[in-house]
């Protein structure tokens, strides 16, 4: 079982487009194989601009991700498929101006608001830590990850 966890930062308008809706694959015959058998999924990915090959290349099919922006968690999810997009067919059919090959679908989304300096409390990093896209250290990760999903909702539920 996999124990990974991932902050993930987003740009809000292709976050919106293709993980908080998710996107109808139908009507795309030309997607790429580790899409092919779905109807629908939600895409996110890795610039390829960020250095970030290796952080890709340890997700793991239910692996938590955390996505945020600017101070606020917005939505937690975990890792569907993490595959290589050689041709770039997400970013160039979705996306604007996130040219990757770095793609992966998204389950088990949910939308949360959570301070980022609760979560940060969470993972024991200071109060204004913002993270890039990356793995949290095994040894921060001292929580099931779905009470860590449970803490956000929580988060969620008090600020609502």
């Amino acid at each position: 079982m996999s124990e990974n966890v991932f902050l993930v930062p987003i740009d809000p308008e292709n976050f919106d487009r293709t993980v908080r809706t998710p996107v109808d694959l139908t009507d795309y015959p030309d997607r790429p194989e580790p899409l092919a058998d779905l109807d629908e999924t939600r895409l996110w990915a890795v610039d390829d601009d960020s250095g970030n090959g290796s952080t890709f290349e340890k997700m793991e099919s239910g692996d938590l991700l955390l996505f945020y922006a600017d101070d606020e968690y917005v939505a937690t999810g975990r890792v569907g498929e993490a595959f290589a997009d050689e041709d770039r067919w997400a970013s160039g059919t979705f996306w604007t101006a996130f040219p990757t090959t770095r793609v992966y679908t998204v389950t088990d989304f949910g939308a949360v608001s959570a301070p980022k300096r609760a979560v940060n409390r969470i993972f024991d990093y200071s109060s204004s830590y913002t993270p890039g896209f990356m793995r949290v250290a095994d040894s921060r990760v001292t929580n099931e990850l779905s009470s860590i999903e449970s803490a956000l909702e929580h988060y969620t539920k008090r600020n609502a």
